[in-house]
């Protein structure tokens, strides 16, 4: 019988790891082993106990003599996002909320070194069916895995682990699902029923221009052109936590002009007319060059619109919507009236007009048919 390779072990169940001592830790004492898991032969056990070795004696593997965990990379990557600001104020802020919801008690324990892109793989199938909560989507633990990935990057670049795990380990398939919105008839209906009220214009807009809603509490009259019908949308709100922070916008495409019709400038002259009463009737209102403001001349919070949206469609008995169900449904308008997929996404601020039309793909079969039908016409009258 064959010698078992030195340091290398039968899991009891059918497979191997292999162990290797790298110093011990100074605080406590204790070795500081190197351990990976999950291989199918001892020869593969060992060849990969091998090539981890030599990347140590030549310089490229920096064994941490405290034996750092994932919890402890996470931090250093957090704290090194904050210092060079790469990514967005809200980026960082999703990263640590994420890092501290779906990372620190599941994974974090582990030492870096340990961490296989089979055990990321456990990790996320644990979050698509952990009992302790409501079971996360697809696209959740997708988002969930950035920060983790993220900080397996540096730990790479340090010479800490070879390779990156969570690159190892497939993402969530997502799932296809249909932008929840209104049908033409259901947007009219919920336009009639809230006729007179001070919020009217907000959801007019919304509907009638397709803005997203961090764009439409930030619009500012300098950027509105009334009788050239005419609005730029130029400045972008995003919250980290509640606070609202300025964003350079989702797409490349965000900053752009956008055409109104006489409907869409009727409504712009009616916020005017009702800014202009509430200036008066307020004993303290605050004035500012925002378009869409509370009773105060305040802007809206984004969260705020939304919930105040939803309680409205529940109150009407209309299926519930959030002001992004506003923008999605101007969208399915668009295309359903014949408006081509790439003014309809260049209009949206959408950065490619492909995925837009998949996105829309549930109202593309119409369009389909009225093509279908106008080139019969043109060939067989």
């Amino acid at each position: 019988m064959p010698a078992r390779p030195e340091g290398v072990y039968s899991d009891g169940r059918g497979g191997w790891y292999f162990k290797i001592t790298v110093g011990r830790d100074p605080l406590t004492g204790r070795r500081d082993q190197i351990t990976r898991r999950g291989f199918r032969t001892a020869t593969e056990a060992a060849k990969a106990r091998r090539q981890v070795e030599a990347g140590i004696d030549s310089g490229r593997l920096k064994p941490s003599p405290a034996g750092m965990t994932v919890n402890e990379l996470m931090e250093l990557y957090l704290e090194g996002l904050e210092d060079d600001q790469r990514l967005s104020v809200k980026t960082r802020h999703d990263y640590r909320v994420l890092a501290e919801t779906y990372v620190k008690e599941s994974i974090g324990r582990l030492k870096v070194r340990d961490v296989t892109p089979e055990a990321v793989l456990s990790w996320q199938r644990k979050l698509r069916r952990r009992s302790d909560g409501e079971p996360l989507a697809p696209n959740t633990v997708r988002l969930a895995r950035a920060p983790l990935a993220g900080a397996f990057k540096l730990a790479v670049s340090l010479g800490m682990v070879a390779l990156n795990p969570v690159a190892g380990a497939p993402r969530p398939k997502p799932r296809r699902s249909i932008p929840r919105h209104w049908t033409p008839e259901q947007a009219r209906d919920f336009l009639s029923l809230m006729e007179g009220d001070r919020t009217y214009t907000i959801w007019a807009f919304l509907l009638g221009s397709g803005l997203r809603i961090g764009e439409l509490v930030w619009l500012r009259w300098s950027n509105v052109e009334l009788e050239a019908g005419l609005v730029r949308v130029v400045d972008f709100a995003t919250y980290a936590g509640h606070g609202l922070v300025a964003s350079e916008g989702k797409s490349r495409d965000a900053v752009r002009s956008i055409d109104l019709d006489t409907g869409l400038i009727g409504v712009l002259r009616l916020q005017r007319r009702l800014q202009a009463e509430e200036r008066l009737a307020a004993a303290e209102y605050e004035s500012s060059d925002y378009v869409f403001t509370n009773r105060l001349g305040k802007p809206y919070h984004p969260q705020f619109l939304s919930r105040t949206l939803g309680n409205y469609t529940q109150e009407l008995g209309l299926p519930r919507l959030t002001a992004h169900g506003l923008r999605h449904t101007c969208a399915t308008l668009m295309l359903a009236n014949g408006v081509p997929p790439k003014v309809a996404a260049e209009r949206l601020g959408h950065a490619d007009a492909t995925l837009f039309t998949n996105l829309y793909s549930h109202v593309t079969p119409t369009m389909q048919k009225e093509a279908a039908a106008k080139i019969g016409a043109a060939l067989f009258g």
